[in-house]
């Protein structure tokens, strides 16, 4: 893949891990704070971030530089709508138990319940919207690699076909992982700057892409290796 390729796939991802990045901070407040000590979520992210920043640089340079004032746009639209809805959730939650009898330590858990399940829709959501997004994407570029290796005549119409399917789906996945890398990093180690948050994303995202890309092939190489063989004991 081009390093061009990587940042538009890096920056969808990075870009939805950004906008929801309010959720899940959210979702540390309701449950991930009492996962890990203070140690712990430090070295957890310090690890993630320079391994993250690590593949963004090797296959995208630039691209974490380049991102950071969109970043904190995208952060800031993204936080106001969370927090809405979040809230949303919470006050429906305190309706219900207002018309009952329950203790309060009962409402706070309800409470809190609310907002997990609200923050959580919230992570599934941006990150089923980038991985659609990933699939356009790389199936285009998937597509217009298939069509030039056939007019080539290195791949067959089925060959293209698939190659564009491949890359699709390997894109959409990727960009999924991405945004759901970065916002189970702040969901378990809590709030995080918005370019740190885009960093992960984009870096899992092109990370994903790389390892599928690799493990599709290495899969690809044993079957042509197997029908060659099957050819050989048949002649």
């Amino acid at each position: 893949m081009s390093s061009q390729r990587n940042k538009i796939l890096g920056s969808i991802a990075g870009s939805g891990a950004v906008a929801v990045r309010g959720a899940a901070e959210a979702l540390f407040s309701a449950a991930g704070k009492g996962l890990l000590d203070d140690g712990a979520r430090e070295g957890l992210r310090r690890v993630m971030v320079e391994n993250t920043t690590a593949v963004v640089d090797a296959f995208a340079p630039g691209l974490s530089m380049g991102a950071q004032a969109t970043a904190k746009v995208i952060a800031a639209q993204g936080e106001t709508q969370t927090a809405a809805i979040v809230a949303q959730a919470a006050a429906r939650q305190a309706g219900k138990a207002a018309l009952t009898d329950g203790a309060s330590a009962a409402v706070a858990k309800g409470l809190a319940r609310e907002a997990m399940k609200a923050a959580g829709r919230e992570v599934l959501k941006g990150a089923g919207k980038a991985a659609g997004i990933g699939f356009v994407i790389e199936g285009a570029f998937g597509a217009y690699e298939g069509v030039t290796a056939y007019q080539r005549g290195e791949m067959t119409k089925r060959e293209a076909l698939a190659h564009a399917a491949q890359e699709a789906s390997t894109g959409a996945v990727a960009t999924g992982a991405g945004v759901l890398l970065a916002a189970g990093l702040v969901a378990v180690t809590g709030g995080a700057a918005a370019p740190l948050v885009f960093a992960v994303g984009a870096g899992g995202a092109i990370g994903a892409k790389q390892i599928l890309r690799r493990l599709i092939g290495r899969a690809s190489s044993k079957f042509l290796a197997r029908n060659v063989a099957d050819e050989g004991q048949v002649g």
